[in-house]
């Protein structure tokens, strides 16, 4: 009783919060605008830049390792923010790199050199992220009373998504027109905004819990081998493959998509990222309000919503794209953000719900996981699509029409899935083997 009556600091949720504005001016960089360049006015195959942009997500191991680092070795006495603040100097490194790699590509598209450092600059700067992600949201488990904190979490993305939606347009206004000395003005605009706010959001936020400390662990080959024991698990975890590979296949082609099919330049495109941020966000929003009083488990209906406006969303861009109906382009990217705003709100509820209370860092662990690998697959399998589907049928508008059909698909498969999947009965606590197995290394 005494811990509903804990309050949230608001003041303090909103400064670490703004960490999120950072990475959102320093992601942009990567996922919208570099490889718009890359494949677009550079002419490159998508198929490598896509399996660059999507690299990060397969190095997600690092990000159970730097929240365990930052659980139980801290560095000059700080638990939380070296590991943070050592990823996000990862990530300005990477940045610095994108001018020179894109600089030897246009000379010369072959060039060892240029191929070198751009696979630097992604896998820096996906270690970088990763490594500062889990002791970032861990940082704001510590600092918000038990009952708040998926209030705090839910504030911080809700930030990330407004900063994803203004960063796109800052950018649009400094390239409009690619050219070497716009891409560096970008880079360096982009370092100057996110500097700040990864520094002085968290100063002095990182403080010692005896919670941290005392935190049971279990080796992540383990939890997989339990976990994966449970078929409601494996159901949960095929479901959260499916969604990912199937949401984040238009990642890496998106904008190359206007290039391709409308002639749009780089700042046309690039403010697509606003309109579908402003969509998720008032997905996001309104689906919180509307459901506000469900319990996690209970939100199977949220997610089943959301997955069809998001299918949805899908199947009319590829119809926009087969019809090159350009008018209509900016309402569809509209329903397809809102409703992958309320999928995401369903997910991150049944997430919570699939986990178990005692061994929460195991099963979250493996969830966040499978979301970060397989939304990779899915942006990599995005590029490979593109450029094999144009290679068979000679038409952009088939190619980009036909990827996003198949999203749709995807996404129509994962509705099958989850009603397959006793999310109630998990959330109840009924006897399943993964748990009495877990229970039982726990006790032991």
């Amino acid at each position: 009783m005494e811990e509903r009556n804990e309050r949230l600091h608001i003041g303090r949720t909103l400064k670490i919060g703004t960490h999120n504005i950072g990475g959102a001016f320093a992601d942009i960089l990567f996922s919208a605008v570099w490889n718009r360049i890359l494949i677009s006015n550079l002419g490159l195959p998508a198929t490598p830049v896509a399996l660059l942009a999507g690299l990060r997500y397969f190095l997600a191991p690092l990000s159970i390792w730097s929240g365990n680092r930052s659980d139980s070795y801290p560095i000059m006495g700080k638990y939380r923010l070296p590991y943070i603040w050592g990823g996000r100097l990862l990530v300005i490194l990477a940045l610095l790199l994108i001018p020179p790699a894109t600089l030897e590509l246009a000379a010369n598209p072959t060039s060892w050199l240029g191929w070198l450092l751009a696979a630097t600059s992604f896998t820096v700067a996906g270690a970088g992220t990763l490594i500062a992600g889990s002791p970032y949201l861990a940082l704001i488990r510590d600092r918000t009373p038990p009952a708040k904190r998926g209030l705090a979490l839910t504030i911080a993305q809700i930030i990330l998504l407004f900063a994803f939606s203004l960063a796109p347009a800052v950018y649009a206004g400094v390239i409009k027109q690619y050219d070497h000395a716009s891409l560096w003005r970008a880079v360096l605009i982009g370092i100057a905004m996110a500097t700040p706010f990864w520094l002085f959001s968290l100063l002095g936020e990182d403080t010692r819990t005896a919670e941290a400390e005392s935190e049971e662990t279990l080796p992540m080959g383990q939890a997989m081998r339990n976990i994966w024991a449970d078929p409601r698990a494996r159901g949960f975890f095929i479901f959260l493959a499916l969604g990912m590979v199937s949401a984040f296949a238009q990642d890496a082609i998106l904008e190359p998509f206007g290039g391709d099919v409308f002639k749009l330049d780089i700042g046309a495109t690039t403010r697509w990222n606003v309109v579908w941020g402003l969509a998720v966000l008032v997905g996001m929003i309104g689906g919180s309000i509307v459901t506000r009083k469900r319990r996690p488990h209970e939100h199977k209906g949220t997610t089943r919503l959301g997955l069809m406006l998001t299918a949805a969303g899908l199947a009319l861009l590829a119809i926009v794209a087969l019809l090159r109906l350009q008018a209509l382009l900016l309402p569809v990217l509209a329903i397809f953000g809102f409703g992958f705003g309320i999928q995401t709100i369903g997910t991150i509820n049944l997430l919570m719900a699939m986990t178990s209370d005692r061994h929460a860092g195991a099963y979250l662990g493996l969830w966040s996981m499978a979301q970060l690998a397989f939304r990779g697959v899915g942006i990599a399998l995005g590029g490979m699509l593109r450029d094999g589907l144009l290679l068979l049928t000679g038409s952009f508008t088939i190619t980009y029409g036909g990827i996003f059909l198949l999203e749709a698909v995807g996404l129509a498969a994962c509705l099958s899935l989850l009603a397959r999947i006793d999310v109630a009965g998990f959330a109840r606590g009924e006897p399943i083997r993964a748990t009495e197995t877990l229970a039982a290394l726990g006790d032991g």
